[in-house]
């Protein structure tokens, strides 16, 4: 029987889901006709307790001395950071040593080189772990999708900020509330600002254009905003439109063009999306031959995430390539040009902060003399003050953001208006299907339809 020795840097969270599963499994692979045997870990501190047992294995503090080991098969890669991270993984695949990582942030931001590593000593990296834990979205795109043309790729791939938004959502607390309750439950990253800026959904995203689109566009490169000015009164008024407010990753394919970005959006309640919720994460693919393909599933915890870890590991073993870089490469094609967020129409909720409800009507005819049309509205007053929440038809982002000061002159309007992008850009017809099935009237009407 063929014994595939393994070496693994870090032993947390993750590396201890990892062997508990070895260990859960090892009659599984034996039956087909191979043995997974963890022999060496690299970890930050020896005498940190740990809920699994290491015996027999070597434990040490070098990482890169386990990648470069001559007495391991496989590495796995689950120790986080980036620079030794990368090293690490880099030493391995230059050998010829197939690597299995978790670390978007290595891999995100060190993709060419990994790329390089990999091309020239034929070794394979598998990093389905690294965009959704346990959602098989890398495998879907290299095998069942590889000859598909993909024109979108989006989802809620954040758990941390998808906890927050639903906490704020659920108890009315502010975001710095939301952000101390889920740090207290360890729900964050060690730096908070990497699931609340954005970044963490950013690095997902770069490892996901690169599979959907066989383009590397850096997570620098993406367009990206955090959930740290969403507000409460965002979020009653989101719910009053029969919203819900999320944080997206996505890229698509305008009019040639490829735009990236990670930003909050607005979620109609009849979408999907809008039911995600917690640790739980969803992907949907766009293409002209299968239309629309969703994958949901947990995105974060100890077993989802050493599951997928696992299962490349399993396809390493058994002869294939599995989830993994370059894996199918489609045929050279010029690279498509980026296309800047502000150049991008979209429908948009305003919030307003208002001196009452009585100037509601002067800002929607106001925006509708710069031909911005109005398709639902809402107002609330509580203790922080009165707010007035707009849903706008589809208006270039440039224009938009040149109104926010002007809106701010008109009388009644108490600070500079933000805005929220929708998630869709064909909300009219959404509103347009509400409207004649629950009221059995058309949207044209002077102030829009509440919904």
């Amino acid at each position: 029987m063929r014994t595939i020795r393994i070496g693994m840097l870090g032993c947390g969270v993750v590396g201890q889901g990892v062997v508990k599963l070895l260990k859960k499994h090892q009659p599984d692979f034996q039956r087909n006709g191979f043995d997974l045997k963890l022999t060496q870990v690299a970890v930050k501190h020896l005498g940190k307790h740990r809920e699994v047992d290491l015996h027999g294995v070597r434990v040490c503090q070098d990482p890169l001395a386990v990648a470069k080991d001559p007495d391991i098969d496989l590495l796995v890669e689950v120790m986080g950071g980036r620079e030794v991270a990368m090293e690490a993984g880099l030493a391995a695949l230059s050998r010829g040593i197939p690597v299995v990582s978790a670390n978007k942030a290595a891999l995100a931001r060190g993709l060419s080189r990994y790329l390089e590593a990999a091309a020239g000593s034929g070794a394979a990296l598998g990093f389905e772990a690294a965009c959704a834990a346990h959602i098989p979205i890398i495998e879907a795109l290299d095998r069942s999708l590889a000859c598909e043309e993909i024109t979108l790729v989006k989802g809620v791939v954040n758990g941390t900020t998808n906890y927050i938004l639903t906490l704020m959502e659920r108890t009315g607390f502010s975001f710095a509330e939301a952000l101390a309750d889920a740090t207290a439950k360890g729900f964050t990253e060690a730096d908070p600002s990497l699931d609340v800026d954005g970044i963490d959904a950013a690095e997902k995203l770069t490892l996901l254009v690169f599979k959907a689109f066989g383009q590397y566009v850096p997570p620098e490169q993406i367009h990206t905003e955090g959930i740290s000015r969403v507000t409460r009164a965002d979020m009653l008024l989101s719910q009053a439109l029969n919203h819900r407010v999320k944080l997206i990753a996505g890229a698509r394919v305008v009019d040639g063009k490829l735009n990236c970005s990670v930003h909050p959006a607005l979620i109609h309640r009849g979408e999907l999306l809008a039911d995600v919720d917690s640790e739980f994460n969803a992907i949907i693919l766009e293409g002209p031959a299968f239309k629309e393909l969703t994958f949901m599933g947990k995105g974060a915890g100890q077993l989802p995430t050493a599951s997928a870890v696992l299962n490349d590991i399993v396809k390493f073993a058994r002869g294939g390539r599995g989830a993994a870089l370059p894996g199918f490469v489609k045929a050279p094609a010029a690279p498509l040009a980026q296309a800047p967020t502000k150049h991008l129409a979209y429908c948009y909720f305003l919030r307003l902060k208002i001196l009452s409800s009585g100037i509601v009507d002067g800002v929607v005819s106001f925006l509708e003399t710069q031909n911005v049309k109005v398709l639902s509205k809402a107002y609330i007053s509580d203790g922080e003050g009165d707010y007035l929440g707009l849903i706008t038809d589809v208006v270039k982002e440039s224009r938009l953001s040149h109104l926010m000061a002007t809106l701010r002159r008109v009388d009644g309007v108490l600070e500079e208006p933000a805005f929220i992008r929708l998630d869709k850009d064909n909300y009219r017809d959404i509103v347009e299907h509400e409207q004649r099935a629950y009221f059995g009237a058309s949207l044209e009407r002077q102030s829009g339809p509440r919904v």
